[in-house]
């Protein structure tokens, strides 16, 4: 039975008489390309889950041939086929950002690096110009993710004070994990023997 009519923006039943050509034949092409969007993304999620069954079932099976039980989330795994010209990776990554607390962390900060390390030799002058470049926001008024932990991480101890180490635990409680994501890549390589990505997702037309 042919559609008599189309829902338009505001919710309005309208004619297909009253509809033109052309917003017809777009409504057609958007409805079957989403379709076929939903398929292919259907499709890519259950080829997901499949590469970590069987990486996963493997990394099992390889370890009951050495007596260890593996347990927890895996993740983080690369596997070689035998000439080393083929790998697959499979990872496991938190998506993070940052609660009100980085302010009240800066502001420690700021606070040792502008009070204590003046007056003192190379190795301070150092730190406080890797404390300010962590904390130079770019263009979206946003912190580089990668420097705050780049910061936290290596430069925790750097500096021994009362204040500095509430400024490291006043950013550890910023930290926020909001979520943790999967990810598979494959990876073949070329004549030049460099490593060239087999991307799942197509490259810009």
């Amino acid at each position: 039975m042919e559609q008599e009519f189309l829902v338009n923006a505001r919710g309005f039943k309208v004619p297909m008489d009253k509809i033109s050509d052309n917003d017809k034949a777009q409504h057609t092409l958007v409805g079957d390309l989403l379709q076929e969007a939903k398929q292919l993304s259907a499709a890519h999620d259950d080829f997901k889950r499949r590469c970590f069954t069987r990486v996963n079932d493997f990394v099992a099976e390889m370890a009951k041939s050495y007596n260890v039980e593996i347990g927890g989330k895996k993740g983080n795994v690369t596997l070689s086929s035998y000439d080393n010209r083929k790998c697959v990776k499979l990872g496991v990554a938190d998506d993070m950002s940052f609660g009100p607390e980085i302010i009240v962390a800066k502001e420690l900060i700021d606070g040792v690096v502008n009070e204590q390390l003046d007056l003192l030799g190379d190795e301070a002058k150092l730190l406080k110009a890797i404390v300010q470049d962590t904390f130079a926001t770019d263009s979206d008024g946003k912190y580089s993710k990668a420097k705050i932990m780049n910061l936290r991480s290596k430069h925790r101890f750097s500096h021994d004070s009362d204040e500095w180490a509430d400024a490291m635990k006043a950013l550890d409680d910023a930290i926020i994990f909001s979520s943790t994501k999967t990810y598979v890549r494959f990876y073949e390589r070329n004549d030049l023997g460099a490593w060239v990505q087999i991307p799942l997702v197509s490259k810009s037309l």
